[in-house]
């Protein structure tokens, strides 16, 4: 075969695949209807390669297949959305062979806005999913030597909502197995795992979302490296550093520390106070953290956290899967 041949067998087998992606997209993205009509109107104008619509549905169920996992299908959407980008960005080489360029920007601009909307609707859902729910911080200086990954199985068997790594101990890759593996046990509970910090381990780790700090990577930086479908959550020590992540597009806001930590050297307090004024304005889920344990719990519920985020009280624990349980059903108790 020619390299004109191979070319043209190339071109015609991603435009394949983008028409199928496109199809399966088409039974997906309901809503607005300005994007469904653009989704058709695109895979429409998809240049015919021969491929027969059975081709097409068959790729459909084929994804469906593939998707019964606990991942929600908008998110298994968002992932077909970006390779369909990447597919159609390949399409015009350096020597401009294949697709002309006005097809092709406009094939990715819709697509992006479609990925944006799709990205949007994922984190909305998994955002609420952290209310009325117990959100474990697993950190390696904190377990009683057990790993980090033992750690964070007990506290989703005992009930957590979400759990965080924050590992500012290892080595970077040691960081990002860890979470690959603790990402795994969360998904497959339908868990939400949080990156700490590092943009780059949430991202290569598939983590539903991350976690900055107030002197940590801005929220605008971060959301340029994720993918539009993962979570942002900000710590913050007063009212008005509440407000602006928020205002910053956090998809949930910190408050702490409520009461004296020994997790955090550099930490800053906050009080119920602040809590409590948080919770009068801000509508994204507030996640209250900082000395919270069985004692002290009522007031921190009482003051309109959403969210009940521990370290010591659950890692430290003789027994985390219990200590996880007692604190999820104190906290669905009061909701």
């Amino acid at each position: 075969m020619t390299d004109s041949a191979q070319r043209q067998a190339y071109i015609a087998a991603q435009i394949e695949s983008i028409h199928q992606n496109l199809r399966f997209l088409e039974n997906v993205v309901t809503q607005p209807i300005g994007l469904t009509t653009d989704l058709k109107t695109l895979r429409e104008s998809v240049p015919a390669t021969g491929a027969e619509e059975e081709r097409d549905r068959q790729a459909f169920l084929d994804a469906i297949e593939r998707g019964k996992n606990p991942q929600p299908t908008g998110l298994i959407a968002a992932s077909v959305v970006s390779s369909t980008i990447e597919l159609v960005k390949s399409l015009t080489p350096p020597d401009g062979a294949g697709l002309r360029d006005p097809w092709i920007a406009a094939a990715v601009k819709v697509l992006e806005r479609i990925n944006l909307r799709l990205g949007e609707d994922v984190r909305r859902r998994h955002s609420e999913n952290l209310r009325g729910g117990l959100y474990v911080i697993v950190d390696p200086g904190n377990t009683n030597g057990r790993s980090t990954f033992e750690v964070a199985q007990a506290a989703i068997d005992g009930g957590a909502a979400a759990v965080q790594l924050r590992d500012k101990l290892s080595d970077k890759a040691a960081v990002i197995s860890e979470a690959r593996k603790i990402a795994e046990i969360c998904a497959a509970k339908n868990r939400i795992f949080i990156a700490n910090d590092d943009a780059d381990v949430a991202q290569l780790s598939n983590a539903t979302g991350l976690h900055v700090g107030q002197k940590d990577m801005p929220i605008g930086d971060a959301r340029s490296i994720l993918s539009s479908a993962q979570l942002i959550g900000q710590s913050n020590a007063t009212f008005e550093e509440a407000i602006t992540s928020e205002s910053d597009s956090a998809d949930y806001v910190a408050v702490g520390a409520i009461y004296e930590t020994s997790t955090k050297s550099n930490t800053r307090p906050a009080g119920l106070e602040t809590l409590r004024r948080v919770s009068e304005v801000v509508g994204v889920p507030i996640v209250a953290i900082g000395g919270i344990n069985v004692e002290n719990i009522g007031p921190v519920l009482e003051a309109g956290a959403d969210t009940i985020c521990v370290v010591t009280a659950v890692t430290k624990a003789d027994d985390p899967k219990a200590a996880a349980a007692q604190l999820a059903d104190i906290i669905d108790e009061a909701n």
